[in-house]
Formats: structure tokens, C-alpha cells, sequence
């Protein structure tokens, strides 16, 4: 069984990118979100209280409880240590992170000033303790990878104009890499979990719109779920859209870490770029409110530099 979370992290804000990020796990023998975390014990845990000492265990959780009570540090620990389980090497920027874990390298986001220079952005660094890959393995888990997608705001912006909608903008991204996941493990039965988007709780027509060949079934779902099963050739296919997904399944949670994690640090380097011109301007996250103060303080270096406010400014 493979089991694939998918979550997003930058829905709302006004500035910086949205970014999607799913993460793979292979589970041989099967097993609940409940079971997972019961095997990785000691290895994994919630995002409770003070973060311990030492490498493990590492918080993989819903974004939001990791951030804020571990900063980007916790965010990026608990990345880096389910790299090393998957077989790669701790990531050291976000040159180095998009190079080998997004869906485009570094190189596609250089039109955007304020996005270059991404090696400068650091990820905090963790020290993997020896043999955790096969900690992993021996429990019956075995991690895949992360793959994060960020959508900058000129992106943005021009499948707001196409779509006039920012809901399905936002589905087709999740989907996009979702049939990525699923190409990636033909043959294989899948459980995803995707985090619930917004108020809306039925994904059939928005499913079969995205899988127009395949035979797609509604199932019975708790409430605040909606469930599917998809047909592929032999295999079965579980599709599920989860209230607080991220909190509720462990795949689900490492995607919204990572790209919380993708997000921070995109918004790391456009900080620096736009301090560097105007020295004393206190740092913005992006989100609306004080994404607008930030854009007043800065507006002297908006009109020198002539920017183009559709290429830094969402319209939705």
C-alpha cells in the first residue's frame, strides 16, 4: 500500500507563492494513520510541548502546531530526517531543495528578482543519526520522498485571470501533483489524503474532470470526509478529503511541512531583497493585512526598481 498525503501551505496570502507538497510512504502490509504512528515511535512524534533535545524524535504534524511552537527549525528538521529515511541527503538551501525535491529546479523562478539568489536561503541544519533509514524499514514503513510545487504570484495571477476562480486553481495544482504520485507507483494499491480545501466537501465532478478515463465511486465517509475509490487497471485507488487532514494523517502532515518549509524560505529571500533596499522595514509573512503595510514601506523601492506589482501582488 502506498500512502500519499497532499497539502498546501500559502492559500491566502497576499504576497510570496503558493506551494503544494505531497509525500510518500510505502506501508507493505497496510495500516491506518494510527498504526504508522505506533510503529515510528520514538522515531516521530506530535507537535507537543517544548521540542525535545537531541535528533530524534522528530515533530511531523500539521504545519501550522510545528511552526508555531518549533519555528522553520521544526519544520525543517522533521524534512530533513524523513529525507535521510528515504535515501537522500539533508537539504542545505533552497537552491538545493527545489534542485532535488520540487517539481522545477531554482532556475524557473529567476525572473522574479526578489527570488533569486535561493542558495542564500539556509535550511536549518539536523545531523541524522546513524541508520535511520533502516529504523524505518524495520518498523514497516518505508518513506518515498516529498515533492513540494510553488506556484509564484505572476503564475498565480494569470490562472486567476484564465479560471476566475481561486478554489479550482488551487485543486488543479493539488491534482497535478497527485496523478504525479500516482504515476509514480503503477500497480500499486493507494491511500491519499488530501487536506479538505475551503468549505467544499464533494470532489466527484472536480474528479472526474482530472480523471476523465477512469471509473470513480462516491463511498460512505464520516463526517467533515469525503471519500472515493478510483479504478486504475488492478489496482484500487482511495482517495480522501480530510477536515484538518494534515493533523490527521502522517503523509498529509510531512507535505504541509514541506511546503510550509518551501514557502518560509521563498519568503526569507524576498525580505532580503527588499531590506537590502530599504534598510529598517520590518519583515512581512505575506499575509493580507500585513502584507499591505509591507507594501507601503516599501513603496519607494517599488516605483525605483519599476515593479511589476502583477508579478509580486496576488489579485485574489
Amino acid at each position: 500500500m502506498i500512502r500519499l498525503g497532499l497539502d498546501e501551505a500559502g492559500y491566502g496570502p497576499l504576497l510570496g507563492p503558493l506551494v503544494v507538497g505531497m509525500a510518500a510512504l510505502r506501508v507493505p502490509d497496510g495500516g491506518d494513520d494510527e498504526d504508522v504512528r505506533r510503529r515510528l515511535d520514538g522515531l516521530v512524534a506530535r507537535a507537543r510541548g517544548r521540542r525535545r533535545k537531541g535528533a530524534l524524535p522528530v515533530a511531523i504534524d500539521d504545519s501550522k502546531e510545528v511552526h508555531g511552537r518549533y519555528g522553520v527549525e521544526g519544520l525543517a528538521h522533521g524534512v530533513a530526517a524523513a529525507a535521510v529515511a528515504a535515501g537522500r541527503a539533508v537539504p542545505t538551501d533552497l537552491a538545493d531543495w527545489l534542485e532535488r525535491f520540487g517539481d522545477r529546479g531554482p532556475d524557473a523562478f529567476g525572473a522574479d528578482p526578489w527570488f533569486a539568489e535561493p542558495e542564500r536561503a539556509r535550511v536549518p541544519p539536523w545531523s541524522p543519526p546513524a541508520g535511520l533509514r533502516a529504523q524505518w524499514l524495520l518498523r514497516g514503513v518505508e518513506p518515498l520522498g516529498v515533492v513540494v510545487s510553488p506556484v509564484t504570484p505572476a503564475e498565480l495571477n494569470e490562472a486567476f485571470d484564465a479560471l476566475d476562480n481561486k478554489a479550482r486553481v488551487l485543486f488543479l495544482a493539488t491534482a497535478a501533483l497527485l496523478v504525479r504520485g500516482l504515476d509514480a507507483h503503477p500497480g500499486e494499491d493507494v491511500e491519499a489524503v488530501l487536506d479538505r480545501e475551503g468549505g467544499r466537501l464533494d470532489y466527484l465532478e472536480p474528479l472526474r474532470g482530472v480523471f476523465p478515463f477512469h471509473d470513480i465511486e462516491r463511498e460512505a465517509a464520516p463526517a467533515g470526509e469525503a471519500r472515493y475509490r478510483l479504478t486504475e487497471g488492478g489496482r484500487r485507488v482511495r482517495l480522501r478529503f480530510v477536515t484538518k487532514g494534515d493533523g490527521a494523517d502522517l503523509a498529509t502532515g510531512l507535505a504541509s511541512m514541506a511546503a510550509k518549509l518551501t514557502r518560509e524560505l521563498f519568503m526569507d529571500r524576498l525580505n532580503a531583497w527588499f531590506l537590502a533596499r530599504a534598510p529598517g522595514v520590518r519583515p512581512t509573512a505575506g499575509y493580507v493585512e500585513d502584507g499591505r503595510r509591507f507594501l507601503r514601506d516599501v513603496a519607494p523601492v517599488l516605483e525605483r526598481e519599476r515593479v511589476d506589482l502583477r508579478r509580486l501582488v496576488r489579485t485574489r
